[in-house]
């Protein structure tokens, strides 16, 4: 595997790892909590932002190592796909026909762009 290619998996893996904060702060919100103070310092909503925070990192290293900057908004893009996947994974969350088509069109926009 090429160095660069590497790299460009690690921003796809940062983008995924976004996708399941989302995911984890979406359960978070979904919960019930004692008190504001509660909701906010809970194991979910701190692993999540960790997870940001990592992602970001993911980011920072990718580019630096050679991932052009017009090439991330096409990758980050990903994560319309994997939010809306892993929401009916663990939130039960449906997937109607619009959904589908619109990440459809957003996978065969980023096969285009690499074209």
């Amino acid at each position: 595997m090429e160095t660069i290619t590497l790299f460009y998996t690690i921003v796809i893996l940062g983008v995924f790892a976004s996708s399941c904060s989302q995911i984890l702060l979406k359960k978070s919100a979904d919960s019930t909590h004692k008190s504001w103070l509660a909701s906010m310092l809970n194991w979910r909503v701190i692993l999540a932002y960790a997870i940001f925070f990592g992602s970001l990192l993911l980011n920072i290293t990718a580019m630096s190592k050679g991932v052009n900057l017009k090439d991330m908004p096409v990758l980050e893009s990903l994560g319309y796909v994997f939010v809306p996947i892993l929401s009916w994974v663990f939130i039960k969350e449906k997937i109607d026909k619009r959904m589908l088509v619109s990440m459809c069109l957003i996978i065969i926009g980023i096969i285009i762009f690499y074209q």
